[in-house]
């Protein structure tokens, strides 16, 4: 099995800091909150949301009800802030793998 050199070592050691990964694992529980499964399997909540947004959408834009508009527009907003929050989210975490990946020893990159 091949081995990182000692040069190699100490580059990762000085240019990652393992606590970022717990770091991911709290980003990776926030995203879980939003789009985990309810009690007795229960869709998540956003899945709801989204299919309300849909049936308040079809009465104010296919059936000219504008008195659903300001629900329609509101819960529009939540949801987009829920996502933005998620990609925020999904983005630390890509950062933390990608600064680790970034540091993957040539010595390891080769077959025996």
């Amino acid at each position: 099995m091949p081995q990182m050199t000692d040069e190699e070592w100490q580059n990762l050691y000085e240019n990652f800091e393992t606590t970022n990964l717990l770091a991911a694992v709290d980003l990776l529980d926030e995203a879980r909150g939003i789009l985990g499964d309810g009690p007795g399997w229960e869709p998540p909540e956003m899945r709801t949301n989204l299919l309300n947004l849909h049936q308040l959408a079809m009465d104010v834009v296919n059936q000219g009800d504008t008195t659903r508009a300001q629900e329609m527009f509101d819960l529009a907003t939540d949801l987009d802030m829920e996502v933005f929050g998620l990609i925020e989210a999904l983005e630390g975490i890509q950062r933390v793998l990608t600064t680790l990946t970034a540091l993957y020893p040539e010595s390891l990159s080769y077959e025996d």
